[in-house]
């Protein structure tokens, strides 16, 4: 379901012909998300802007004929209202019509539904001031949530740069980590042939001191 948009603010009464800037700032405002949607490409929400686009053309409509409705209704009550004055001023209050009641008092009742009448569109005028300043509102919400999304774009491609120099970092701690494993490895099997190395030349000390040894003892004998 659309729901419809329209100008912020009171309108007043104009010249058909003639759009008021406000209604112009609001379609500009559905004109520049249309475009902005356009630039980022999502086409769900080009649709979606163009048919609220649509649903505010029509608003825009039915409100100028509203309006010249209720305008062109205000000046023929109050026309009516000022000959109602004129007739009861120039009849007076005996005057009858027919024998069937007194002429000002059924003009004194029409001009009673004539204010009642008056006060129902007064009303209505408010109601009306009122939809649009909450179609403002939705208009400036809107607005606010594009500056939301740019900002949240930009974070985001802010982040998703981080995280690839992170990312590269992280290979290269990585491949820092392997070499040094491999390094670790080859010095601890370095430290055993040095081991074994070095009993054997034990060993041989040995042997060659025992036989030294002996060698002295037979001498000595």
């Amino acid at each position: 379901m659309i729901t419809p948009h329209t100008p912020a603010g009171t309108v007043d009464a104009q010249d058909p012909a003639h759009t008021p800037d406000r209604d112009l700032t609001l379609e500009r405002g559905f004109v520049a998300s249309l475009r902005w949607l356009v630039s980022e490409g999502d086409a769900r929400g080009v649709r979606r802007i163009a048919v609220e686009l649509r649903a505010l053309r029509e608003a825009l409509t039915t409100l100028d004929e509203t309006r010249l409705a209720r305008d062109e209704h205000a000046r023929r009550a109050s026309e009516l209202d000022r000959e109602l004055h004129a007739a009861i001023a120039m009849l007076g209050p005996g005057t009858t019509v027919n024998g069937s009641g007194g002429l000002v008092q059924r003009l004194i009742r029409l001009r009673e539904r004539l204010a009642e009448d008056t006060m129902s569109r007064e009303q209505l005028a408010v109601e009306r001031d009122a939809w649009r300043a909450m179609c403002s509102l939705l208009t400036q919400t809107r607005a606010g949530m594009q500056d939301l999304l740019e900002r949240t774009e930009r974070d985001h491609r802010r982040t998703s740069a981080e995280v690839a120099v992170l990312r590269e970092r992280v290979a290269e701690l990585t491949a820092m980590h392997d070499d040094t494993a491999a390094q670790t490895a080859l010095a601890r099997q370095q430290l055993v042939d040095l081991r074994e190395q070095l009993t054997r030349w034990s060993g041989t000390v040995e042997r060659a001191l025992g036989e030294l040894l002996q060698g002295a003892r037979e001498l000595a004998d």
